[in-house]
């Protein structure tokens, strides 16, 4: 399980985004969006560093 801060994910239209960005390198990914926080869990098999480069692409580089 990966915790992530997205300082930029402030609203739903972002969480989407920054949901559909983890699910374009990993459809099968659990992805739960805290908006308050800027935070999102991730429940994935993949590198951290591929999850990270897939939001980055989106424009929602993690802290």
């Amino acid at each position: 399980m990966l915790n992530l801060h997205i300082p930029n994910m402030n609203c739903g239209g972002c969480a989407r985004s920054v949901t559909a960005a983890v699910r374009s390198v990993d459809a099968e990914a659990k992805v739960e969006p805290d908006l308050p926080a800027r935070t999102i869990a991730v429940d994935t098999k993949l590198p951290e560093v591929t999850v990270r480069e897939a939001l980055a692409e989106a424009g929602f580089a993690a802290a």
